[in-house]
């Protein structure tokens, strides 16, 4: 009999909702092109004992054939997902080194005045934030989730709440209007995206610049980069719907850049501004818009062919494994990002394939994978498996790992899986 005192308390219930329309253009011409099954929320890592609670829930992704959006019409709540949220940014190192750069490159191209206002949205534990110099800049993080305790810690100021419209006002008229603003790796996750922009325009000052960055669409579709699928992912953005949701609110995209590294793995790097700007929209915005037609960013092939390429290498990585495993080799699995579980879960691996996962996030350690319910240990624990073989699940990182993993140094080797698995060094 279980006592008062050793009672379990009830895992939480992640809630569902079900769109008809186009977040963006409210259109209904969508259609579905890629169905990854039905999966639990990415980041809901488990306890052991919460694994016969767990929720899943249909990931389908639909291409709006009016805008060219491509999204998930199955949403997960997002006050559930980022409640209790265990992804904090501040654990990659080389993330950090990313967003080193995009703040030196900001400050050097917009030269805001010392005391200007800079908001980050989504500050998660305040990883951008503490790029700045201290007490030079008025610096606001938004972050609704549990991480932005740390952010707090940290001695930034940290607004609670999810952002739109009325946040976006408010956060002007208690702070100033805001000379930059940046969002990375938080626009695909936002389900009313056009009060999220409207707050955005209601935030900037008149000269204010607002940088986000995101996974590219084209990216992910032309290197089956599919585990950036997942439910927190509401959107899979291309150049060519942003523009009309800008034009909608407002606001004006005036240059892009690649980047080789993202939360998520490459990304485009968006500037905007208010239209009215004195900011003048670069070649590489109309260049990049007129490719996208060109590619096909509304039409249904280069989406098929993407849903086809997906099987073959969830084939290849699947026989890799099996191979290893009949070779005798112990197998395990490195870093745990969100998408690292759509992949295993996509796979249907589970402990009698992957033994563990190497984690360095103290808060995902001694939690087991989302779905597969893979034990998640820490390196010194991962040394001691024998592991010869890591699926690496972070594998935007690879170069990185490949050079500072001391499971690398001890001998082990990497199963690279997108955009083509390899067995690495």
């Amino acid at each position: 009999m279980t006592s008062a005192g050793d009672a379990v308390t009830p895992r939480k219930r992640f809630r569902q909702e079900r769109r008809e329309r186009c977040r963006i253009c409210g259109g209904t011409d969508l259609v579905p092109y890629l169905d990854l099954g039905r999966q639990p929320p990415s980041n809901s890592f488990l306890k052991p004992e919460e694994v016969a609670d767990e929720q899943v829930f249909p990931l389908c992704v639909y291409l709006c054939r009016e805008c060219g959006l491509s999204q998930l019409l199955d949403v997960v709540a997002a006050a559930d997902i980022f409640d209790d949220y265990l992804y904090l940014s501040s654990t990659s190192k080389a993330l950090c080194r990313h967003y080193e750069g995009l703040v030196t490159e900001a400050l050097a191209d917009f030269q805001p005045a010392d005391g200007s206002v800079i908001v980050d949205i989504g500050c998660n534990d305040g990883i951008m934030l503490k790029q700045y110099a201290p007490d030079r800049f008025r610096l606001l993080g938004i972050e609704p989730s549990s991480t932005g305790q740390y952010a707090r810690e940290a001695g930034f100021e940290v607004v609670p709440e999810f952002f739109g419209a009325e946040v976006g006002d408010r956060v002007h008229a208690e702070y100033g209007a805001a000379l930059i603003v940046t969002a990375t790796n938080v626009f695909a996750h936002v389900d009313d995206i056009r009060s999220f922009t409207e707050g955005v325009r209601g935030l900037l000052a008149d000269d204010g610049v607002f940088i986000l960055e995101f996974p590219y669409l084209r990216d992910m579709v032309e290197s089956c980069y599919f585990d950036t699928i997942y439910h927190e992912h509401l959107s899979y953005l291309a150049l060519t719907p942003l523009m009309r949701l800008f034009g909608d609110t407002g606001l004006r995209a005036f240059r892009v850049v690649r980047t080789e590294v993202g939360a998520s793995g490459p990304a485009l790097r968006l500037f905007v501004c208010r239209d009215g700007a004195s900011y003048p929209t670069e070649d590489s915005i109309t260049d990049m818009v007129r490719d996208e037609r060109q590619w096909g960013v509304r039409d249904d092939a280069p989406y098929r062919a993407f849903a086809r390429r997906v099987e073959t290498v969830r084939d290849d990585i699947l026989a890799i494994v099996a191979r290893l495993r009949r070779d005798g080799r112990t197998v395990g699995a490195f870093g745990a990002p969100a998408k690292g579980n759509t992949l295993l879960n996509y796979l249907g691996l589970g402990p009698d394939d992957i033994v563990a996962v190497c984690e360095n996030n103290r808060l995902k350690v001694g939690k087991v994978t989302p779905g597969t319910h893979i034990p998640i240990i820490d390196d010194p624990a991962f040394l001691a498996r024998g592991v010869s073989h890591a699926l690496l699940l972070a594998w935007n990182y690879a170069p990185f790992f490949l050079e500072s993993a001391e499971f690398v140094k001890e001998g082990g080797k990497f199963i690279v899986p997108l955009p083509h698995p390899e067995i690495l060094p």
